[in-house]
């Protein structure tokens, strides 16, 4: 099953690399079963033979013969170039994540074929080896997974919320509990790309984030309670007025801006777990426990001013530059992880993860924010702290 997920996701990635992919081939047993909805969420025609004779081919979990490389996953385990030597327990998140691994490496070989002559090409490194996103380091750890039950609010539901959302609808009928989803935003053809839960109907319908979003988990996950918010998180936590009435277990934030996300962190959820991407193929999921180590006011200081255009990630895409549809979806999936983590009462990641997509994944790039005197957030002011007791206090203490 891993396998197939891994393969699945894989083949949903690549084509989005349009036009620098222009067909993908499939060759495995029930071929049909692993695209069967792709053609309702990516504008593809399917074919029984190929028009052309693949450039680059990957074998999943084995080498086969004519293989350029080797990729598979299993548990929390994802492997490019070996096999992922865990047990598929039904855990999702090693297969997701390794099919943006794997999309990455075609994505480099892609273009560096395609460009040779451009000096980016030089950094886009091919890697091989296997990573557990339990441990986050390349020891094996893969613990079984057991039946999840979630208590979580998502803040949106754009790239990095597809990455979630596409990794608990993953978990089916094994999780249960209640999901909050909450955005303002509707669906377009221009970001269809990266918000890989949805339909291209969807899109042409400009239905919103939050309906479709609750479609797709409730058609996979018939044991959770979703509801959709078609909200900012500015009216979504107003609902409640005073803030040291607004409790939450666990927040999941997938959003553009850092303002938004601090605002997010002051309301001063249990646990906060952030989703992100930078230049240059950045990705990084943070987890934090406010008042233990530095918040997101302390780990994302205020940019200073740049000249130049904001960004608009709903922009119309360049004609010829594909959108990095893996890119985001990672830490959105690794924010799954977090929350599959909190869930079984495990530890989870203590401050950030970060991946640059242009290398392998490296342990090193995992650390523990320090708290910074000029936080945003003011995570250390001693009324945070005592509103943050109150509302989550120690079990066994009395109620407030």
């Amino acid at each position: 099953p891993a396998q197939r997920l891994l393969a699945a996701t894989l083949i949903d990635m690549v084509l989005r690399l349009d036009p620098l992919v222009t067909e993908v081939i499939v060759d495995a047993p029930h071929e049909d079963t692993i695209v069967a909805d792709l053609t309702t969420r990516v504008p593809i025609v399917v074919t029984e033979v190929p028009t052309i004779v693949a450039d680059y081919s990957i074998g999943i979990g084995t080498a086969g013969d004519g293989v350029d490389m080797v990729a598979d996953a299993a548990g929390w385990i994802a492997a490019i170039g070996t096999t992922a030597g865990a047990a598929d327990d039904g855990n999702p998140i090693g297969a997701l994540a390794g099919a943006a691994l794997t999309a990455a490496e075609a994505f480099k070989w892609t273009f560096t074929t395609t460009y040779p002559d451009r000096p980016a090409a030089l950094q886009l490194t091919p890697w091989a080896g296997t990573f557990s996103f339990f441990s986050y380091a390349d020891d094996g750890a893969s613990p079984p997974l057991a039946d999840v039950r979630i208590d979580t609010t998502l803040i949106g539901a754009g790239g990095v919320g597809a990455g979630f959302i596409r990794a608990i609808g993953a978990l089916g009928p094994r999780v249960s509990g209640s999901l909050a989803v909450v955005d303002k935003d509707f669906l377009t053809v221009d970001n269809l790309n990266r918000v890989s839960y949805a339909t291209l109907d969807a899109a042409l319908r400009r239905e919103q984030k939050v309906i479709e979003a609750t479609a797709f988990l409730r058609h996979h996950c018939p044991q959770l309670v979703v509801t959709p918010h078609h909200l900012t998180f500015d009216t979504f936590k107003r609902r409640i007025p005073r803030r040291e009435d607004r409790t939450y277990d666990v927040i999941v934030t997938g959003l553009d801006n850092d303002d938004a996300r601090w605002e997010v962190q002051r309301d001063l959820p249990r646990i906060l777990i952030d989703g992100a991407t930078g230049r240059d193929m950045v990705a990084r999921v943070e987890r934090v426990e406010f008042g233990q180590y530095g918040c997101l006011g302390c780990s994302r200081v205020p940019a200073l001013a740049e000249p130049g255009q904001a960004v608009n990630c709903d922009a119309p895409p360049d004609e010829v530059a594909p959108s990095l549809s893996f890119l985001p979806a990672f830490p959105g999936i690794l924010a799954a992880g977090e929350v599959i983590k909190e869930a079984g009462a495990r530890g989870g990641l203590r401050g950030r993860f970060d991946h640059v997509f242009r290398y392998g994944p490296n342990p090193d790039l995992a650390g523990t924010p320090g708290f910074r005197a000029d936080c945003t957030v003011g995570c250390q002011r001693s009324s945070k702290l005592a509103q943050y007791g109150r509302k989550y206090p120690p079990a066994g203490a009395p109620d407030a």
